[in-house]
């Protein structure tokens, strides 16, 4: 049975097999440092391949300058490396850090930009809103009709409390009303005023908080529930 290559597999095994010209543009650097012409910007230029796939060439070097190096003073290393004079060793490390570099600058340069998303419907934001279909004499307006209404009004059946959302477009999170600039709540236990509100136009709807009697207006709940009625939106 063959197995899988996960995408991170092949993006590594592209990187290995365009990294063997850099392999051999290094070999050639051995050799003679003072010719080297070689430019690894330009050749993942030319590779044509993605940032996610050029990111699996960093650090490929770290060793080799590690060696090159030698701070430790370890004598193999001086030995395999005696060919070279100390001004010889330096460019070479110079340009296998040149290397490092550019293969930053290149995933920079060429960084994927990213998908954008879909917005979604008026009817995928609504989806998990619970609210109560109808009660009474009164049914729910569609829910869809929230989405970027100026004014809300639900009510509670169950704690009588009749609540405002107000602003410049309104949204829906889950079974929460977001978007808004004011969220304020009355009391109404008058079924009859809650019925000027259904049937009422948008100049009743507009300032119908201060028609409720003898409640104190308050800070709302933006949190609908299987017991909330959707009363009216204004666009």
């Amino acid at each position: 049975m063959t197995q899988k290559i996960s995408i991170q597999e092949r993006c590594k095994n592209k990187a290995l097999q365009a990294y063997a010209e850099v392999d051999h543009q290094i070999d050639k650097l051995f050799d003679a440092p003072s010719k080297d012409s070689f430019s690894m910007y330009k050749y993942l230029t030319k590779l044509g391949y993605s940032s996610r796939v050029v990111q699996y060439m960093k650090g490929m070097n770290d060793l080799t300058i590690y060696e090159l190096k030698n701070e430790e003073g370890c004598e193999q290393l001086e030995e395999a490396y005696n060919h070279l004079s100390k001004s010889q060793k330096t460019k070479i490390i110079k340009k296998l850090l040149e290397f490092e570099n550019d293969i930053d600058k290149f995933c920079q340069d060429y960084k994927p930009i990213p998908k954008p998303r879909k917005p979604k419907t008026p009817a995928q934001l609504v989806k998990k809103l619970p609210y109560l279909k109808k009660f009474a004499k009164w049914e729910s307006i569609n829910p869809e009709d929230i989405i970027r209404a100026r004014m809300l009004y639900t009510y509670n059946t169950s704690s009588k409390k009749l609540t405002c959302f107000e602003s410049q477009g309104l949204s829906v999170k889950g079974s929460k009303i977001i978007g808004y600039d004011k969220c304020t709540e009355k009391t109404l236990t008058d079924l009859d005023l809650l019925d000027r509100l259904y049937k009422g136009g948008n100049i009743i709807a507009s300032k119908f908080m201060e028609e409720i009697p003898r409640s104190k207006l308050k800070e709302g709940n933006n949190l609908i529930t299987k017991n909330t009625l959707l009363i009216k939106v204004i666009k």
